[in-house]
């Protein structure tokens, strides 16, 4: 089977996959992520921050190490917000080329959605379950949050069977407005709200009502996290938490417990990594916001995503690169 590799240079975490594909099944090989937060500020500075690169670009070292020991064939890099908004997003991508040979694209949000999608559908039928008629396939990164919309095949309204979009707000974003040291505030909590909803009204807007039976499927370090806080997980494990599901009133029984602890106290609580201890509280946040809105009574969290997308389209890629190149 053809081995390929693929990278989320994300906001907030620097995902690695190698995987032998064959068909649309991925096997996976080998997968690592760090936290670095290479958008750390960019939203009020409008640059990357030196120390971020620079752990940025060490990590990219380390997964570059891992490709070569694991042969893979063909590397897919993709950047999303962090480098979408970045003045200085191409001195970053030029130093991590000069240094690790990785060359990232920088994807817009429509195509890190378009991905996203791919790698959550593919992983369906691999699980044994069937690919839903009606959805909402959320991912929220550290700068911005992408979503699809699928409609039942036999839906009435003018709202077309599949939607892809963007917002601009992430967990990076929100935390450094409202999270501090302390528990979080009921005025913070609230100005938070506040802040989601009129974006996940826009939302409403544009896809319409969802019907009941629609499935909100959740991918991504937010999604990830949130359910692997809910199943305790003393280390990561992509077994358990993909397809993981989480009723609404477990969610709101984590958010009223994380939500009074401090930051230092979040740090410790299991399933939590001691980086994301800030950034999960706008994740259940608007977690619960989407679920309020669209009337969902559980979320389904899909540890695949972005970069399983990322590496069926980079098999694309290169049997394309290969047809062209035994041309005559």
């Amino acid at each position: 089977m053809l081995t390929l590799a693929t990278i989320d240079v994300g906001s907030n975490t620097i995902r690695l996959l190698i995987g032998a594909v064959e068909d649309e099944r991925i096997a996976d090989i080998h997968s690592a992520r760090r936290i670095t937060r290479l958008g750390n500020n960019v939203h009020q500075a409008g640059t990357l921050q030196d120390k971020n690169m620079e752990d940025s670009i060490a990590v990219l070292k380390e997964f570059s190490s891992a490709i070569t020991h694991y042969r893979a064939h063909y590397t897919k890099a993709v950047g999303t917000s962090a480098l979408r908004e970045a003045t200085n997003a191409d001195l970053f991508i030029k130093k991590a080329f000069e240094e690790t040979g990785i060359l990232i694209e920088v994807i817009s949000g429509e195509q890190e959605a378009a991905l996203t999608l791919k790698g959550v559908l593919a992983s369906l039928p691999m699980a044994g379950y069937s690919i839903p008629e009606s959805a909402l396939i959320v991912d929220m990164g550290g700068g911005s949050t992408e979503w699809i919309s699928i409609r039942e095949k036999h839906a009435a309204g003018p709202s077309p069977a599949l939607m892809i979009g963007t917002i601009p707000m992430g967990v990076i974003k929100l935390a450094q407005k409202y999270v501090q040291a302390g528990p979080v505030s009921e005025y913070d909590e609230q100005q938070m709200a506040a802040e989601i909803g009129p974006v996940l009204l826009e939302l409403n807007a544009r896809i319409g009502d969802v019907p009941k039976e629609t499935c909100l499927i959740g991918t991504a370090g937010t999604f990830t996290t949130i359910a692997s806080v809910d199943l305790g997980l003393e280390h990561y494990s992509r077994e358990r938490i993909h397809l993981h599901t989480i009723s609404f009133d477990r969610l709101l029984a984590m958010k009223n417990r994380l939500f009074s602890l401090t930051l230092k106290e979040r740090e410790t609580v299991k399933g939590l990594e001691p980086g994301r201890a800030d950034l999960i509280i706008p994740g259940i946040q608007f977690t619960i916001s989407v679920m309020e809105r669209f009337r969902s009574d559980e979320l389904i969290v899909s540890d695949h995503g972005l970069l399983e997308g990322a590496l069926l389209s980079a098999r694309e890629t290169h049997e394309k690169g290969f047809s062209e190149t035994g041309k005559s």
